[in-house]
């Protein structure tokens, strides 16, 4: 039995991960807000479960790894030591990687079932994969197979700098940079993100994540139009890290966002600004792109990771 934890901006979920007929499974999944103690909530989390102790525990964290091996998570200050969590564990050590590493680590496991796929062709054996996703901020990473052994690579892509691609883009993007400065990637493509475009398209105006969606479903018109940039934006920047890795593995959409709108993401818009990169646009046309609706990736990741180390 493997202790997993995934510690996000805004919710940290645990469970215990066994292996039954080949695949993984989570039980005892509990989410709670995140806090600053989170070696003390995984206590609480053994304390009040069956009594069992894990053989190994594996956490990620919504920020990059420190040269010391612990995460202060980007959007929170709470800082994730890997030492304090295997104490609270029970365990020698623990694995601490970053949120979308682990998801990356999960593509291999994910059942077909949890796949929807939204344009492009069929995926290439071992060739590399991006996975990126709107959340509570936008996480990017990288995985790849070779020499029979599935390897990740985590990084900050999010923070990247997005770049406007035509005259309506320019626009919103002049408006982002005088009221926030300089604008990544992440400054639109996540929760806050979509509060921050629809108050540059709404002349101000503020509303939460909730009331976009349900305004853009409705067809107010400044919603929609939010929705639709934040959907091309979206498409330009999977394009550009589908180039820059090569992705013909398939560049797969996680998060929190994009899973949620479910039918009401645009796959035509997403992928018109996804292939929209010439001269490679006919290659590119050819990557396969799904949405990942598995409810827990991260925590699926974690314990494949953890798995093959036991």
């Amino acid at each position: 039995m493997i202790l997993v934890g995934d510690v996000g901006g805004t919710r940290t979920r645990l469970a215990f991960a066994t292996r039954e007929n080949g695949r993984w499974q989570l039980s005892k999944l509990r989410e709670r807000p995140t806090t600053d103690d989170v070696a003390a909530e995984i206590a609480r989390f053994l304390a009040e479960g069956s009594g069992e102790r894990p053989q190994a525990a594996a956490f990620c964290g919504a920020g990059p790894v420190l040269a010391d091996g612990n995460i202060r998570l980007t959007n929170t200050d709470v800082l994730l030591e890997r030492a304090a969590l295997a104490a609270a564990a029970g365990v020698e050590q623990a694995i601490l990687i970053n949120d979308f590493a682990a998801i990356a680590e999960a593509i291999p496991y994910l059942p077909p079932e949890t796949l929807v796929q939204c344009g492009g062709g069929n995926p290439v054996p071992s060739a590399p994969v991006v996975v990126l996703g709107p959340g509570t901020g936008l996480g990017v990473a990288i995985g790849t197979g070779a020499a029979g052994a599935w390897i990740t690579i985590a990084g900050d892509g999010g923070h990247a700098d997005l770049a406007p691609v035509d005259d309506e883009q320019l626009e919103i993007w002049q408006r982002l940079r005088k009221t926030h400065a300089r604008v990544s990637a992440e400054t639109v493509l996540c929760g806050p993100g979509l509060e921050r475009l629809y108050a540059a398209v709404a002349d101000g105006k503020r509303l939460k994540v909730e009331e976009i969606d349900e305004a853009a479903w409705r067809g107010e018109p400044a919603a929609a139009r939010t929705v639709a940039v934040f959907t091309r934006w979206l498409g330009s920047v999977a394009g550009n890290l589908a180039l820059t890795a090569g992705a013909r593995g398939g560049v797969y959409l996680a998060g929190g966002i994009i899973p949620r709108w479910g039918r009401n993401f645009d796959i035509a818009t997403f992928r018109r600004a996804f292939e929209d990169k010439p001269p490679h646009a006919a290659w590119l046309r050819g990557f396969p792109s799904f949405v990942v609706t598995h409810p827990q990736p991260g925590l699926l990741g974690l314990a494949a990771l953890a798995g093959s180390s036991l």
